[in-house]
This record gives structure tokens, C-alpha cells and sequence, in this order.
């Protein structure tokens, strides 16, 4: 899991050193901000269930076991964390700018995980984004990314 944890942060780091950060904080940052984008609406559906898997088993490539493991700290973390402050701190002190929007871009897939991105998901993607310092034009460009991405997948 730690391998896999590692190619995850390297796609999302560039070419900083991974032996300098805390892998672990940074893995359940990334997977807690998922965790919370999937239950915004309040409604956690078994298709953003499948997303949530697909992303951390494609990007973190992950076992079933482990993505279980990292589902479950981050979910609990989520649930106990007052802001997503917490989480975006991590991330914005460890991500260049590329790493920050690959974030914010795999939170807009998150939110689009039921086929439509409602009003409570598009404030926390667009509050995370802030906090990630994603200027909004950019946070803008990916989610029509990752909607014009998902009608030519359809």
C-alpha cells in the first residue's frame, strides 16, 4: 500500500521528493476531501460509491483491501474534522500548482460520480478550491472537463 500511496503522491508532487512529506497525512487528506464530496449532497449513492473506488484504485492503485483501509481512516477523519481546513492545509503545504488543480479536478469527478453536480457539491468543490488557492477561472475549466469528459463516455 505504501508503493502504491507513493505513485499516487508522485503524479500529484511532480518531481518533489515524497520521502519529505508525510505520505500517510497526505494520502487520507486527498481521500477525506473524496469521502466529504461524496456525502455533500447529503446523499451517498452507490454510483459515487463505484467513483470513489475507481478514483482511489486508479490514482492511489490501490488493492480493494487497502482503498477499504484508506476509505475508512478518511472517513472517519471527515467525520470528525470541523472544516475542510484540516484537509486542504495538507495538501496546499505538499502540492505545487499542478498537484493542487489534479486535486480539485478529481474532486469535480467525485461530485459528477451521479451523472449531475448539485449546488451543495459545486460550494464545497468551489470552497476546497479556494482554500487549495485554484483560481476559480481554472476550478471553472475542470469541472467542463470532467463534464464534457463524461458525455463522451456515456
Amino acid at each position: 500500500m505504501i508503493a502504491s500511496i507513493e505513485n499516487f503522491l508522485n503524479s500529484l508532487l511532480g518531481n518533489a521528493p515524497v520521502s519529505e512529506i508525510d505520505a500517510p497525512e497526505l494520502s487520507v487528506a486527498c481521500a477525506a476531501l473524496l469521502v466529504h464530496c461524496a456525502t455533500a449532497d447529503g446523499v451517498h449513492s452507490p454510483a459515487e460509491d463505484r467513483k470513489l473506488r475507481d478514483i482511489l484504485s486508479r490514482v492511489f492503485d490501490l488493492s480493494d483491501a487497502d482503498a477499504d483501509a484508506v476509505i475508512e481512516t478518511a472517513t472517519r477523519q471527515q467525520q470528525n474534522a470541523v472544516d475542510l481546513h484540516r484537509f486542504t492545509r495538507v495538501l496546499h503545504k505538499h502540492l505545487d500548482r499542478d498537484g493542487r488543480k489534479r486535486m480539485v479536478r478529481l474532486l469535480w469527478e467525485m461530485a459528477n460520480a451521479d451523472g449531475k453536480i448539485d449546488s451543495d457539491e459545486r460550494a464545497l468543490v468551489s470552497l476546497a478550491a479556494q482554500l487549495l488557492d485554484v483560481e476559480g477561472h481554472d476550478a471553472v475549466a475542470l469541472r467542463q472537463t470532467v463534464l464534457a469528459g463524461s458525455k463522451t463516455s456515456k
